[in-house]
């Protein structure tokens, strides 16, 4: 079998990426590998402190796109991710408390001025839940 040769951005396995704890090790604002410039990561996989959440993922992708290719084009990396995840809480029948924050555990609530407060159990956001986030 031939061996392949890859340039500096194809996405692959790179020995010597992960931290301690045998994450990738990223700055946890840019997504950037701390001592790969050319390696980026986010999700499971990323030394990111904070919740392995789908609503987190959903805010790194872009500021990984943005780094990404500001990085490819040898520019400043633009984006900055503030450790946004989401979990919610089901608390009872057709209850959900929906706790959003960022790091640090500073609450960001990104549907109070369209739902209200998430400070409560409330039967809103067990739907949005259920009905809507399961179809994104």
């Amino acid at each position: 079998m031939g061996h392949k040769s890859l340039d500096s951005w194809h996405c692959c396995l790179i020995r010597n990426t992960a931290d301690a704890a045998g994450w990738v090790d990223v700055d946890k604002s840019t997504t950037q590998h701390n001592k790969y410039k050319n390696v980026f990561s986010i999700g499971d996989a990323s030394s990111l402190p904070n919740s392995k959440t789908a609503a987190a993922i959903t805010s790194q992708a872009p500021v990984m796109v943005d780094n990404l290719l500001a990085a490819i084009n040898n520019k400043e990396l633009p984006a900055s991710y503030d450790g946004y995840a989401s979990c919610p809480l089901l608390t009872g029948h057709g209850e959900l408390m929906l706790c959003e924050f960022k790091y640090g555990g500073v609450p960001k609530e990104t549907f109070e001025p369209i739902f209200g407060g998430q400070e409560s159990p409330s039967r809103l956001y067990y739907h949005l839940k259920k009905d809507v986030f399961v179809s994104v």
